[in-house]
């Protein structure tokens, strides 16, 4: 409460400004000294200025949960009293010492008490109770703002847990499907083949360890580890695979979640690419629409089955990609599953343009 005091004295100056004004325009022709007028309201609202740091403690802790709410309440009362009563006697000496009303009248100090128990009482009696509902409504406030923050977070941890537990999935899933494509090639004895495979995904994993954790990585550090991953196909699929790369140079510093675009690109391998014979053409892209990034991948592979939905025939990367999206973007983000114009079949992916500084997801 650092700020009470200052700010109290501030509305002291103003009050007793106002009033000593007021009064000495009124009394013009009276002889009055506005700057005797003035530090003697002054003085007697520095007085709550001085207290109210006090009694706003008070009022906060009426709010607080205790044991015996009785002696609270009798406490409450019993420094409202002594204060008031305080005041009374300081008003009446102020009064006393400053004589306010000089050249036209003057007060002993048994008359300035009695003009201040009448005049007074009632405006101490309504400070004293403000301040104290000041200080409770201080203490709702930050209880309730301590309550959202607390809650807040929790839902990011919340939301932080599922997302790491989302991409703990897709890893494992990721290298699972490699490992059997590497004892495909064994079991049809293509064997330098399989140790070409060995050996990048070797360095794709190192590549995934070296990166870190983190929920986010721009588009070009995305494309970057796709690229690892589709060199590591080309030993499989040999010479019958084309691939061309389409990324907007605004966008590669765009934040993305990561393994966003791999399990895509694995889905056209494993869905599209491997069950047609003879060449494949895949494209990956990326571009800014606006304020919008889209990211996209394109196979002339076998297409899509007929009557296809995420929710029935949608494997683990692409339902993981869609929760991920939705945790992490909610209503912002898109994911379109579509055929290609010319066969196969067209994912993309529609997400707020963000830079390139690293996103912690909701956190």
């Amino acid at each position: 409460m650092r700020w009470v005091l200052p700010l109290g004295i501030g509305a002291a100056v103003v009050i007793a400004l106002s009033i000593a004004a007021q009064t000495y325009v009124q009394m013009l022709n009276h002889g009055h000294s506005l700057p005797r007028l003035f530090f003697w309201q002054f003085g007697r609202w520095l007085f709550w200025a001085l207290v109210a740091p006090i009694v706003l403690h008070y009022g906060v802790l009426i709010g607080v949960p205790t044991k015996s709410p009785g002696r609270r309440t009798m406490t409450v009362i019993v420094m409202a009293v002594a204060l008031i009563a305080l005041h009374l006697v300081v008003a009446s000496l102020l009064t006393f010492w400053l004589q306010p009303y000089v050249p036209v009248e003057t007060y002993t100090f048994a008359v300035s008490f009695d003009l201040a128990w009448r005049n007074q009482l009632l405006i101490d009696i309504f400070v004293y109770a403000m301040l104290l509902a000041l200080g409770y409504a201080a203490a709702v406030y930050d209880r309730a703002r301590l309550a959202e923050l607390r809650e807040s977070r929790l839902e990011a941890d919340l939301a932080r847990a599922q997302l790491n537990a989302l991409r703990l999935e897709i890893e494992p899933h990721f290298l699972f499907n490699t490992l059997n494509a590497i004892a495909s090639l064994i079991r049809s004895r293509s064997h330098d083949r399989a140790l070409q495979m060995l050996l990048g995904l070797s360095e794709l994993m190192r590549a995934t360890l070296e990166e870190g954790t983190g929920h986010t990585r721009s588009v070009d550090e995305e494309i970057a580890f796709v690229r690892r991953y589709v060199d590591l196909q080309r030993v499989r699929f040999s010479d019958r695979l084309d691939v061309h790369y389409d990324v907007a140079p605004e966008s590669a510093a765009c934040a993305v979640p990561t393994l966003l675009v791999q399990p895509i690109v694995e889905n056209a391998f494993r869905h599209g690419i491997a069950r047609r014979s003879g060449g494949c053409r895949l494209e990956i892209g990326a571009c800014i629409d606006g304020d919008r990034l889209q990211l996209w991948v394109r196979d002339d592979g076998v297409g899509l089955p007929d009557g296809f939905s995420l929710d029935t025939h949608g494997g683990v990367g692409l339902r993981n990609i869609h929760s991920r999206l939705q945790r992490m973007y909610g209503d912002a983000a898109s994911l379109n599953i579509r055929p290609g114009a010319d066969g196969g079949t067209e994912v993309r992916i529609e997400i707020p343009a963000r830079g390139a500084q690293r996103l912690q997801a909701v956190g």
